[in-house]
């Protein structure tokens, strides 16, 4: 069996049997990986949890067939992205999004740092919602596709509001959560419709 220790961010924590977790991972150089981890019952263990950061000993089988995480090394647990159910909400919406767009290996660093940024504003900072918005316009901007110059550009009205949410930082945010929530809500239909992005 081959290892290999991987600095990570975890998206995804579903249950499989009665002593494993399924992981979905998301690291800088592949994209999505996906383990099994044995859930430990020793005292002061630290199970994964959702927006981790941590590092993971994976092992593959020589038959190629699914992985197993041997270590699990805590570096950051965002305990702030729990402070309210919408914050959280927004923050498994992202995590979805990425899961079910994964990036090619050639992206993988630009989305593991979107990710990164994303999730530790959502934790640390106000404005979850604004954080979403951005974050999801970088990872569709970063993936080359004409974000600009097909959405933006045909906003109309509306179009000074989105541009005001992308350049405020967090903290001087003044658009109503509304407006935001609209303006995401019809990012992710053009995504969807033109460049065939899978929503959660």
């Amino acid at each position: 069996m081959s290892s290999a220790s991987l600095r990570c961010l975890v998206l995804g924590r579903d249950p499989s049997g009665e002593s494993h977790l399924l992981l979905t991972l998301l690291e800088p150089e592949q994209g999505l990986e996906r383990c099994l981890i044995r859930l430990s019952r020793a005292k002061g263990a630290t199970p994964p949890d959702l927006f981790d950061e941590c590092e993971v000993t994976l092992e593959r089988a020589k038959d190629g067939g699914t992985r197993f995480a041997r270590d699990y090394r805590l570096l950051t647990r965002r305990t702030g992205i729990a402070r309210s159910h919408r914050t959280l909400e927004r923050a498994c919406r992202f995590a979805a999004m990425i899961r079910r767009n994964p990036p090619p290996p050639e992206s993988a660093q630009v989305c593991y740092r979107i990710a990164h940024e994303t999730f530790t504003a959502m934790a640390e900072r106000p404005r979850a919602d604004c954080a979403y918005f951005k974050g999801l316009w970088l990872m569709i901007k970063d993936g080359g596709w004409p974000v600009s110059e097909q959405w933006l550009a045909h906003l109309g009205g509306r179009r000074e509001s989105a541009a005001a949410i992308l350049t405020q930082p967090l903290d001087a945010q003044t658009t109503d959560e509304e407006t935001v929530a609209k303006l995401a809500a019809d990012l992710e239909r053009w995504a969807a419709g033109e460049i065939h992005f899978v929503l959660p």
